[in-house]
């Protein structure tokens, strides 16, 4: 029986916004999204400030940003 190759991490995304511009972003990452959580500071695609997001331990070694343009998505929640 031949030997199975290991699989690749599943990547997550977790959908954020820049604290300076208001743009949204995506975050994506291989970390355990069920370990502890720390704040790491990432660059906004649209501005390019620092912006401090919360992220798995460990997501700082794999991260893709990447900008999320368009209108918000509709939630249906009405403030």
């Amino acid at each position: 029986m031949p030997a199975v190759p290991p699989t690749a991490p599943t990547r997550r995304n977790e959908q954020h916004r820049c604290a300076h511009c208001g743009s949204r972003f995506e975050v994506w990452h291989t970390a355990d999204p069920l370990g502890s959580y720390v704040a790491i500071d990432v660059s906004c695609p649209c501005c390019h400030a620092k912006t401090s997001v919360s992220l798995p331990r460990g997501a700082d070694k794999d991260l893709r940003v990447d900008n999320l343009p368009g209108a918000e998505p509709d939630t249906g929640v009405v403030d």
